[in-house]
């Protein structure tokens, strides 16, 4: 009796041992899937782009619960097979035939609406089920290859919408898939999906965010200063430099441009950085240049700006100094000035203000302002900068008034004049700017090189080209 008794403990023993086992087994196996959905969302936070995305994901899958993935997604143009990962023992050959297969997907995962559409479980593979895989004789003979056990295929829906698949495969490993991986990859292919679809907007806004800068970059070239043409009877040069790459273009400007009578050249100011900068910006250059054409007035060309700016409703203030001048440099230059430091006249080492400044643009409707006439002689130059310049920060403090004219002084050109300040700003600065600076500087033409200017005109073509950037010479 006893013997039946140690039988029958044995054998409760052995199935308790069994059972232990199993249990031991299904808990380890659990363990082991949450720990792949914690890793997928660890990959779902990091929001990288959706090939890292793509990537990373099937880092955790293989090999972890598959010797082999693939993902399709599904756009307008069809299936596209976007990620393939093969574990251990797979090789290059089978890397490149998984990648450039086409994808054989399961009818009803592209026809059915149905978020719960169900799974493609191949528990084991056989024969048939590689004939209906295989898209022809040779894609047939590459399935065979892979010596694939059992397979699984999910769909990944996202928001109510299909928008791939996720394939699972075990083959040379030996392991092979039961009912309940079947429905780990059902749980799994929600938070895949879930992945993706985080990482393919975030994909959407980094395309938003280039193509905003590809047309902030485009407008932004559009506004830089242009060339300065070529002004008869005048030694022209300019020079306009940005406060650093986040701000390629920002408040100040200069123009020069044919005007009723003569040409107008102006250098100006807006209050502000970024994209409404850079909208008054444009709006107060292409105002200056239709007034300046219809009546070739500097004070209209400014009050017409005044009233423009105060349309708009959004404080937009600028400031500007706007010169007349004739082909004829012997006849006076008609200035009027606008809240910007007013024009400087350098003659050897003297360098002085010319007139003052009226209220800035965009502040008051019944502003008004008066209208300045000087002869610039030969020798002269005239020089306008924004205060970019003065305000200019080194380890010195301020750039300042005083340094300003000490560097004009004694220049002869309207080239060296701008030269001459870049240099010392670059000096004092170590190269960086708060703020943007912009220069003008014109001088009479000598006798001599307008006598030159006229002999070259009577056989050249009717059209004179621009001079280069930044620089112009009568």
């Amino acid at each position: 009796m006893s013997g039946i008794v140690i039988v029958v403990l044995g054998v409760l023993l052995a199935i308790s041992v069994a059972l232990l086992a199993v249990a031991f087994k299904r808990a380890r196996q659990s363990a082991r899937r949450f720990e792949v959905l914690h890793r997928i969302a660890d990959v779902s936070e990091r929001a990288g782009s959706l090939g890292q995305t793509l990537d990373a994901v099937c880092e955790v899958i293989v090999p972890e619960i598959a010797d082999f993935c693939m993902i399709d997604l599904i756009g307008a143009e069809g299936v596209e097979r976007v990620a393939v990962r093969v574990g251990p023992g797979g090789g290059e050959k089978v890397v490149h035939g998984l990648a450039g297969r086409r994808p054989s997907l399961p009818e009803r995962m592209l026809a059915t609406s149905d978020a719960a559409v169900e799974p493609r479980f191949i528990e084991r593979m056989s024969e048939a089920d590689l004939g209906e895989l295989s898209h022809d004789a040779e894609d047939l003979e590459f399935l065979r290859g892979l010596g694939v056990r059992s397979a699984i295929t999910v769909a990944l829906r996202a928001r109510g919408r299909l928008t791939g698949a996720l394939t699972l495969g075990v083959a040379w490993s030996g392991r092979r898939y039961g009912r309940d991986h079947a429905d780990f990859a059902a749980v799994l292919s929600g938070r895949v999906a879930l992945t993706l679809d985080n990482a393919g907007l975030f994909s959407d806004l980094e395309l938003a965010e280039e193509a905003r800068a590809e047309i902030a970059e485009t407008l932004q070239r559009g506004l830089l200063p242009p060339p300065l043409p070529h002004i008869p009877g005048w030694s022209v040069a300019a020079s306009y430099r940005p406060a650093g790459a986040e701000n390629e273009v920002g408040g100040d400007f200069y123009d020069a441009f044919p005007a009723a009578g003569g040409w107008m050249l102006v250098i100006g100011d807006v209050t502000g950085r970024g994209a409404r900068a850079a909208s008054v910006t444009a709006q107060a250059r292409y105002t200056l240049r239709t007034a300046a054409a219809l009546t070739g007035d500097p004070l209209v060309a400014l009050a017409t700006l005044n009233r423009a700016l105060l349309a708009r409703g959004d404080s937009a203030l600028c400031s500007v100094a706007a010169l007349a001048i004739s082909e004829d440099p012997l006849k006076p230059v008609r200035i009027a000035v606008a809240g910007h430091p007013p024009p400087l006249l350098v003659e050897g080492d003297a360098v002085g203000e010319l007139v003052g400044s009226g209220p800035v643009l965009g502040a008051f409707a019944d502003a008004d302002w008066q209208l300045d006439y000087t002869v610039v002689e030969p020798g002269q130059q005239l020089v306008i900068v924004t205060d970019g310049i003065a305000e200019a920060r080194g380890e010195e403090g301020r750039f300042g008034e005083e340094r300003l004219r000490v560097e004009l002084g004694g220049v002869t050109s309207p080239v060296q004049a701008v030269q001459r300040l870049e240099g010392a700003l670059h000096s004092f600065t170590g190269g960086g700017l708060e703020d943007d600076v912009a220069i003008l500087a014109l001088t009479p033409a000598s006798a001599e090189a307008r006598g030159r200017r006229s002999l070259s005109l009577a056989s050249a073509p009717p059209f004179a080209g621009a001079s280069g950037f930044g620089a112009g010479h009568g």
